[in-house]
């Protein structure tokens, strides 16, 4: 891609000015499949060493991985129906619980200081084994009260069809993505349970961030850090039983250095929309944040005085409800491109 190309995305115009140098070069393409060494779980943490170096602008493919073959095996899943791989990823791990959150990461880019942004172009992103669970806990998901004990279930993806079966005639078609993409927290923050989403990304089990779509994430540390993992084979905006169709994936990133280009929150667009995120435990909240991070996009960087902004969210942007059970719940505002000008 040529650099005019590349200065002329947006809203990566919030971040045109800031394209370091290297992303220039020649990309190198890096692999980073999940093992034992390469994955970290549940957690963030700033001090935590990279696994991999990478300089704007390369490119990784990555293969992650979701599923305990305890948990599987607890199910009644017969030991030769679970990948082997699924073993070796997780040996060493104790208990049965399913391991949605085994991170691939932290991945270290050259130059990146606080005060930066990493733009994330999720290439491609696809399911690569057929095995899969969900589940709801004890005083989790929309309903804590409706359903007050813990359920489970093995899933298979038809690799051929793309679909899941629920029951007879009941499929659901895949739509992979990555439910954790997040760089390293505020050092002042120490280590961050993965669960909640925060100002550094994590898990915002954004289901609209799949292929084509990229994400901007604020950068704390030099380095950035960024992980990614926690595979989807398919989730409804909400996620409301507490889990999505947890999966092992595949796919591709190409990773840009903005320096000096700060964000206060993750931003993020599709082929067809710009998309802001508010992230509170109150739901009313998380849609105010994600409203007025759009707003600001819109004065910022298309030159609408903020009384137009607020009136065209009204009439154009949609709000959607991207998750309500990480304990801090997010809501995505999405503001059709069509209605600018070239």
């Amino acid at each position: 891609m040529k650099l005019s190309a590349i200065a002329t995305r947006t809203l990566g115009a919030v971040l045109v000015a800031g394209i370091s140098v290297s992303s220039l070069a020649a990309p190198r393409t890096h692999e980073l499949k999940a093992s034992p060494t390469t994955v970290h779980r549940s957690f963030f943490d700033a001090t935590l060493p990279p696994v991999l170096t990478i300089d704007s602008g390369d490119i990784v493919k990555l293969e992650t991985a979701s599923g305990n073959p305890r948990y599987f095996e607890s199910l009644g899943v017969p030991k030769e129906k679970i990948p082997a791989e699924l073993y070796a990823v997780f040996e060493g791990v104790e208990g049965k619980g399913r391991g949605d959150h085994t991170l691939n990461g932290p991945i270290a880019v050259r130059g990146a200081e606080p005060g930066d942004t990493l733009e994330i172009r999720i290439r491609s992103v696809d399911v690569r084994l057929p095995i899969a669970g969900q589940g709801f806990n004890i005083g989790r998901g929309t309903l804590p009260e409706q359903f007050e004990y813990k359920f489970d279930r093995a899933l298979w993806i038809d690799m051929k069809k793309r679909t899941v079966e629920y029951a007879p005639g009941v499929e659901v078609p895949v739509k992979p993505f990555w439910g954790v993409i997040g760089t390293a927290p505020p050092p002042e923050m120490g280590r961050v349970a993965s669960g909640p989403p925060n100002v550094f990304g994590g898990n915002m089990d954004n289901s609209d961030l799949g292929a084509g779509s990229t994400l901007y994430l604020p950068v704390f540390n030099a380095q950035g850090l960024l992980s990614i993992g926690d595979g989807h084979a398919a989730q409804g905006h909400g996620e409301v039983c507490g889990g999505a169709i947890e999966t092992s994936l595949k796919g591709e990133i190409q990773v840009f250095l903005h320096k000096g280009q700060k964000l206060k929150w993750p931003r993020a667009e599709t082929a067809t929309h710009y998309m802001t995120m508010g992230l509170n435990k109150d739901l009313d909240d998380a849609a105010k944040a994600a409203t007025s991070e759009m707003l600001d996009f819109l004065v910022e960087k298309k030159g609408l005085t903020r009384e137009t902004a607020y009136m065209l969210a009204s009439a154009a942007m949609n709000l959607q409800v991207t998750q309500l059970v990480d304990g801090t719940k997010g809501v995505h505002a999405m503001m059709p491109k069509s209605l600018f000008g070239k």
